[in-house]
């Protein structure tokens, strides 16, 4: 495996020499230069570096060496070793004696440098399988049980366990606001969590969870993301998936409720299927409905009156159960003021609000309004 590349042999070189007064240039374990601050250097093979691979140790070369010596000049040769194998070799320009002090310091930086970059590969490496593995199992094509289980294992994940979908959307979508996010979501996650970005740019958890825990039990954790995350997000619930299988249908339920609860409920940052199951279904009857014109009447109240005063008499009643009291209280308005508005609601549309089918009726001609 080719541990150093010229884009990072580079990196090492341009990090070193910001702090050191001498070139740098960076071999491959063949002794050719692929990094360097003579950048005429490149890709010239290196006879200090090919000296340093063979031994196995640093090697000093004054000037009387390197006139000998093809490619190199005078200063210090140091093996770079990754998991105790020497991947390349690190070399500094000058005089032996006057810059040996510092030669183990550039030697531990290009190694930290090296270790930093493989695990930052390696971060990401998981990171793109587990959106793979993700994708799979909330795509609409047929899913592949076995496939995603073996992946999922080799990333030391259960696929069995029930899992709660949930998706996240920034309020102001950037690659650079999706990594922060997503980092910041994997510090809230557990283990056996899986975390993917779609192909739309939501980022879908699927949180490990049990057949007994509430999805209430998550706030707690979501507060928290809230904070961490910096930036203003949303975020929709599904159900619990008690398989694979049922994984996309809760992936769905969480995208539903967050469709429907922004429309609805624009201030909330978290939307529960379950508290919008009713308005999830009555949107999707109505949008599948094939009269358009069947809830026109609701037209008929947004046009009385610009302060729109029936609009908001309507949803303090739905939102107070019809209790006369407390919408009266909620809009400062007398009670003969409160029935008045009712029965011109009613005189409008046909619907009488404190009838309980009128009142569905009414409710959905609202919802799909506000949806639209």
């Amino acid at each position: 495996m080719q541990f150093l590349t010229y884009k990072l042999a580079q990196e090492i070189v341009e990090r070193t020499m910001e702090i050191l007064d001498s070139n740098i240039n960076v071999m491959n374990e063949e002794g050719i230069i692929i990094g360097s601050g003579d950048s005429q250097r490149i890709n010239q093979l290196h006879d200090g570096a090919l000296l340093v691979l063979k031994k196995g140790e640093s090697v000093e070369i004054d000037q009387s060496m390197a006139a000998k010596m093809k490619g190199t000049r005078s200063g210090i040769n140091l093996p770079i070793r990754f998991n105790n194998e020497i991947v390349g070799v690190v070399g500094i320009t000058g005089e032996p004696e006057q810059i040996k002090n510092y030669a183990q310091l550039v030697k531990m930086a290009a190694e930290l440098v090296l270790e930093q970059s493989f695990l930052l590969e390696r971060v990401q490496w998981r990171q793109r399988l587990q959106s793979e593995i993700v994708n799979q199992i909330i795509s609409d094509e047929d899913l592949n049980t076995e496939w995603v289980k073996d992946r999922a294992r080799f990333l030391g994940i259960n696929l069995e366990q029930p899992r709660i979908a949930l998706v996240i959307k920034p309020s102001d979508y950037t690659d650079l606001t999706n990594q922060k996010l997503i980092r910041s979501i994997q510090y809230e996650m557990n283990k056996n969590d899986l975390i993917g970005v779609t192909f739309n740019n939501e980022i879908v958890v699927l949180k490990a969870s049990s057949v007994s825990e509430s999805i209430k039990e998550l706030t707690p954790s979501l507060h928290r993301l809230l904070k961490v995350s910096g930036s203003k997000i949303i975020i929709g619930t599904g159900g619990l998936a008690e398989s694979v299988k049922e994984v996309k249908l809760s992936f769905q339920q969480a995208k539903s409720a967050v469709f429907v609860g922004s429309k609805i409920q624009p201030n909330n940052p978290f939307y529960h299927y379950e508290d919008f199951r009713l308005e999830v279904m009555l949107a999707k009857v109505g949008q599948e409905e094939p009269d358009k014109n069947i809830f026109s009447f609701y037209q008929r109240l947004l046009d009385e009156g610009k302060k729109g005063e029936l609009v908001d008499t309507l949803q303090a009643f739905i939102e107070e159960n019809g209790e006369l009291n407390k919408i009266a209280e909620r809009l400062y308005i007398h009670r003969n003021t409160l029935r008045y508005r009712l029965d011109r609601i009613e005189e409008l549309t046909g619907k009488d609000p404190r009838n309980i089918k009128d009142i569905i009726v009414l409710f959905t001609a609202k919802l799909l309004h506000d949806i639209r």
